[in-house]
């Protein structure tokens, strides 16, 4: 990987399986040494995170998408890759949801309508230029990007667990700054990891713990791009679907 690339933006998302969900977007984009988070949002449809994606596309645009976008196999069956990353991450709490093409239609009819605009769900080639997407898993990101033992829950409980647990996960997303390539802390990733949850509920806390998973998806689909296979791990294959998450 060492293609100069003058201009990359680097897409979040945080797909709901159904459309019927908003799903979370966060736009990075390199800036120096590092990069710099620009935008994040909460959309519904599929029209609207196409358009969110393509009005900040680049020369080169990588979108990280935390949703089985390669699911072939039948209905009521795991895809090979879930199983393997269960099994060597389940102790962290960190296992994945089966994927199947029933399942999955949406993250899949996506990936289509994505692929026609020329992004490749391909994570194997080992160009840095053009438009890719990938799918991505945030719980590994947790566990080896902030050291932990188990995931940070704020999805599920009361409303004080979901507050307790997004305060921690804010904390982690700070440490982003500090990373191997850093995220600058600009106005919109302080606005993001500063907002107090205790402030908030209902669809406000539902609007922060989507945009936080969204950059946390951006900012690993930049991880992938600056350091591949060196130290990122691919689980599956592109014929059968795959996870990305780092060493």
């Amino acid at each position: 990987m060492s293609e100069h690339v003058n201009t990359a933006s680097f897409i979040g998302v945080d797909l709901a399986w159904s459309e019927k969900n908003p799903s979370g977007l966060a736009h990075v984009v390199l800036e120096g040494p590092g990069a710099k988070l620009l935008a994040t949002d909460r959309v519904v449809s599929d029209e609207q995170i196409l358009s969110w994606i393509e009005v900040r596309s680049a020369e080169t645009t990588w979108i990280g998408i935390d949703a089985p976008i390669i699911a072939p196999n039948p209905a009521k069956t795991c895809r090979p890759a879930d199983k393997i990353v269960s099994s060597l991450f389940g102790c962290y709490h960190a296992g994945v949801y089966p994927g199947n093409r029933e399942r999955c239609a949406r993250p899949i009819r996506l990936c289509e309508r994505l692929a026609s605009r020329g992004y490749a769900p391909d994570p194997f080639s080992a160009s840095r230029s053009g438009q890719r997407q990938l799918e991505i898993f945030p719980h590994l990101a947790q566990i080896a990007l902030f050291g932990r033992k188990k995931i940070i829950k704020y999805k599920k409980g009361g409303v004080e667990q979901k507050r307790s647990g997004l305060k921690l996960f804010q904390q982690a997303i700070g440490t982003l700054t500090r990373k191997d390539p850093p995220l600058r802390a600009a106005r919109e990733f302080r606005n993001l990891v500063s907002q107090n949850p205790d402030n908030l509920a209902g669809r406000k806390l539902k609007d922060l713990e989507d945009q936080l998973d969204a950059l946390l998806c951006a900012y690993m689909t930049l991880y992938f791009w600056r350091w591949g296979e060196a130290r990122c791990a691919i689980y599956g294959d592109l014929e059968g679907g795959y996870i990305i998450g780092p060493k």
